[in-house]
């Protein structure tokens, strides 16, 4: 019964949270694809606080399997949830963007 209940609220939270993974997204104009990003423009993400070593080293994960879910980034060294939350990854055209104007699709961590 209770597996039946979590399976019912992860079905209704995933159908809630599917208009902010929808592809048909607009991006500004100072978006772009995280997968191909330079260690300089992760870098540069406001309030993100990525280091040059974990800016190279989503560059080579990236290259090597390219990031499908905003918690693959959780596999980087050091990079934790506040940093996943400032990188806001955006699902567009098949991959995941950075957009400095997107709204927050992650929730705050309450931890």
């Amino acid at each position: 019964m209770k597996s039946s209940l979590a399976s019912l609220f992860l079905g209704v939270f995933l159908c809630a949270a599917s208009p902010a993974l929808a592809e048909d997204v607009e991006l500004g104009p100072d978006a772009f694809d995280l997968n191909k990003a330079t260690a300089e423009q992760l870098m540069d993400i406001p309030d993100a606080n990525i280091t040059p070593e974990m800016a190279e080293a989503i560059v080579d994960m990236a290259k090597n399997k390219p990031f499908e879910l905003p918690e693959d980034f959780l596999k980087v060294p050091g990079l934790d949830n506040h940093t996943l939350q400032a990188i806001n990854p955006i699902e567009h055209g098949g991959t995941l963007w950075y957009d400095p104007d997107a709204e927050l699709t992650l929730a705050p961590s309450k931890c």
